[in-house]
């Protein structure tokens, strides 16, 4: 979900930082300001009429980034530019506020990619929000808040570009303990699903190597689905206490808030059985 409130700052001031992994260094500048995409060459960001943002180039062209508010420090965001190598290619890229919402919580941000042939800047094609980087996994996250939960986008690289490779959705059964991915591959198509613990997410783990979540049955008895729906139901049931692994999570078709949605186990008993189970049998009664 992407719930976006733009703010009204009339201001010069600007929070420009440089991030890294646990760490960020922070200074406070007026437009223009510059900083180094590669060794030895220096690009000045100016916004000389106030909205257009203007990047005066090392080979002395100037180039049309984007159109942005200016914001002041009162309006609760914390950085209207960052600076970072975020596809990992040994270039620094620019990052600028687009918008802001949740009381300054989210934070949108136009990306810009520096392209060392070019001596530009190319936009990247999706807004991030809340952008970290980790440079060790290779791995940019953005995270959006709406109400009390967060969704969060992990981008990988796939044939030298950015990609959206993991998305985690909060499943708030079990007191939103879980969350469940689904990940896809550098041509945007869905190759998988896995329920995780929400402990479990480190911010540079894509997702790949963390565990299924495991769980139990809460209730007496509960019937066994072949797809997420009351009219798949199957003779087979689990019990109480019956160990499952979560394999996937679809939420009620029709109103995706109402209920525990339907999660699909791997059981192993006397057979290994793979099917859909209502969210409410993992709730105690």
């Amino acid at each position: 979900m992407n719930y976006r409130a733009y703010t009204q700052g009339l201001g010069a001031l600007l929070l420009v930082t440089q991030l890294s992994l646990g760490s960020a260094a922070t200074q406070e500048a007026r437009f223009p300001f510059q900083f180094t995409p590669m060794a030895g060459q220096k690009v000045t960001i100016d916004q000389p009429a106030g909205s257009e943002v203007i990047a005066h180039l090392p080979n002395g062209k100037q180039q049309s980034l984007a159109v942005v508010e200016t914001y002041e420090a009162s309006d609760g965001i914390k950085h209207i530019a960052l600076t970072n190598d975020f596809n990992f290619d040994g270039a620094q890229d620019l990052a600028l506020l687009e918008s802001s919402g949740y009381g300054g919580v989210n934070a949108f941000y136009q990306l810009f990619l520096w392209d060392q042939s070019a001596q530009a800047f190319k936009a990247f094609g999706e807004t991030v929000s809340n952008p970290e980087v980790d440079a060790k996994q290779q791995v940019l996250t953005t995270s959006t808040r709406s109400g009390p939960i967060w969704y969060t986008t992990k981008y990988k690289l796939g044939q030298g570009e950015l990609y959206p490779a993991v998305e985690w959705e909060p499943i708030t059964v079990n007191d939103g303990n879980w969350q469940r991915l689904t990940f896809k591959n550098p041509q945007g198509k869905v190759i998988g699903h896995k329920v995780v613990n929400s402990q479990d997410e480190q911010s540079g783990d894509a997702g790949d190597n963390l565990p299924f979540a495991v769980a139990t049955i809460k209730v007496k008895k509960t019937a066994l689905y072949d797809k997420p729906n009351a009219i798949a139901k199957t003779k087979m049931y689990l019990v109480k206490k019956d160990a499952v692994t979560l394999l996937d999570w679809q939420a009620t078709e029709g109103d995706p808030y109402a209920g525990e949605g339907w999660f699909l186990v791997h059981y192993e008993g006397k057979k290994v059985l793979e099917r859909w189970i209502e969210g409410s049998a993992l709730v105690k009664p």
